[in-house]
């Protein structure tokens, strides 16, 4: 074949081969062009920013689709910190952890998560230009209050001056309010008093002994749950005491019981003395001794019940207090308030007998004790008949007198019973002086000419003779 003829063959065969060739070449670029295009990953979803009480686990989810043959890590940006990469952990920390689904989801996981442990957490594909999206961890923390930084109990003298201290840590910062724990008010000042005072600091100025008590520290964050410490304020002061009865009446043979308030702190001896100088610390068969404990710690009620009372019971009793800083006393005076019956003769019916008074005031009657110290009731019934008796007789004699002067011509003889009669007198017969009768017959005989003085002598003389 000619050198034209392998030209001609070129021109007719070879070049339609070319053609063919470079249309499939460009055809496959196409494709792959395509097909990269297909699968480059892509996120489906943000990820959740997550709020997590520290000590808690925590959990961020990246979802991404067609990731083929790219990789994936977890970033801590805020460090610039690598975590992990596909599935292996590339930092340190064994709280790390990282975990697939088998689908479209990679999990970072924290455990035990720690105040350190927050910020911005990215999840990156390493595609020719990374790609990227981020979740943010926030870790709260419960209130905590710093013992070391905040006040212990305290004591001091009342009208001082004093500052309590409380510091707590929390994440957010927890925020600090005072109370009393008997719910009572704060005193701030002398002037103003709150239920509740805010801060960490709390002054209270020129103390009392209201002020004295358990104040309460309370911290919080809005984070469960609240914290509180407990600081005991203690005041000393010197006691005081008040008597609200300070004359007390009772009758004889009666129990009485006599009471009064002390104020103290600390505590010390409280106790009462009779009025012969004799201590009362403990009860017995005479003396009830009480102590009762007042709404306050530092206030007791003292009550003493004398039981029986008798003559050697009346008189001041002190109530005394005494503590460390000092002492004080207050009097309370038992008087007798008997009744004393109107007739203050002595009557001896049934073995009753009434007595004066020292002081010359009505007497009542006295009463005799038996071995028991049971005190014996008066006769009362007796002693009625008694004093009525009398009254009725004295009333006769009067009555007999009046009708025999209304008589003028009457004889006084004649009024008398004779020496002879057989009829005995109240007391047993006995025989009048002859003499004594003529006296007052001539006494009577003569009133009009005589003044009225002497009538009215003689009208004495008259009843002392009838009374016999």
């Amino acid at each position: 074949m000619s050198l034209s003829g392998m030209e001609g063959g070129r021109r007719g065969g070879w070049l339609p081969l070319a053609g063919m060739a470079w249309a499939v070449l460009v055809s496959s670029t196409l494709l792959l062009v395509c097909d990269a295009a297909k699968e480059m990953p892509y996120f489906l979803e943000p990820i959740s920013n997550v709020t997590v009480p520290a000590g808690r686990d925590v959990r961020l989810a990246c979802v991404v689709d067609h990731l083929s043959n790219y990789k994936l890590a977890w970033i801590q940006q805020d460090r610039s910190a690598i975590l992990t990469v596909g599935n292996h952990v590339i930092t340190r920390n064994d709280r790390i952890g990282v975990s697939h689904d088998g689908h479209r989801t990679w999990y970072l996981t924290i455990k035990d998560v720690r105040p350190g442990d927050a910020g911005t957490y990215m999840c990156q594909i390493n595609t020719a230009t990374a790609i990227s999206q981020t979740g943010h961890v926030s870790v709260v923390v419960p209130p905590y209050i710093k013992d070391e930084m905040s006040s212990d109990d305290v004591t001091l003298q009342e009208g001082m001056d004093v500052t309590l201290v409380c510091s707590a840590r929390g994440s957010p910062v927890p925020s600090i309010m005072w109370r009393r724990e008997d719910k009572s008010d704060i005193r701030v000042n002398l002037t103003s008093t709150m239920k509740e005072a805010p801060g960490p600091l709390l002054h209270l100025s020129k103390v009392s002994r209201t002020d004295m008590g358990a104040y309460l520290c309370i911290a919080s964050n809005g984070v469960p749950p609240s914290v509180s410490k407990r600081i005991d304020v203690v005041i000393r002061f010197l006691p005081t005491v008040y008597v609200p009865h300070q004359l007390v009446g009772v009758p004889l043979g009666q129990d009485v019981t006599i009471e009064c308030y002390i104020e103290a702190w600390p505590k010390g001896l409280n106790y009462w003395k009779r009025p012969n100088g004799i201590e009362i610390l403990h009860s017995d068969d005479k003396y009830e001794v009480k102590e009762v404990e007042g709404s306050q710690k530092y206030k007791t009620h003292m009550l003493l019940t004398i039981q029986r009372v008798s003559k050697s019971d009346i008189g001041k009793y002190n109530c005394i207090a005494n503590n460390s800083q000092g002492g004080a006393e207050q009097v309370v005076r038992v008087s007798d308030t008997g009744v004393v019956p109107s007739n203050r003769n002595a009557l001896n019916k049934g073995g009753f007998e009434n007595k004066e008074s020292s002081v010359g005031k009505p007497a009542i009657p006295a009463v005799n004790w038996s071995k028991t110290n049971e005190a014996a009731p008066p006769l009362k019934n007796d002693f009625e008949e008694h004093r009525k008796a009398s009254q009725r007789s004295q009333t006769t004699h009067q009555q007999q007198t009046t009708k025999m002067l209304q008589k003028p011509n009457l004889g006084f003889e004649s009024l008398l019973p004779s020496p002879s009669s057989s009829s005995p007198s109240p007391r047993g017969s006995r025989y009048r002086s002859p003499a004594l009768l003529a006296s007052l017959s001539s006494l009577l005989a003569s009133h009009s000419r005589h003044s009225h003085r002497s009538w009215f002598l003689g009208f004495l003389l008259l009843l002392g003779f009838l009374s016999l």
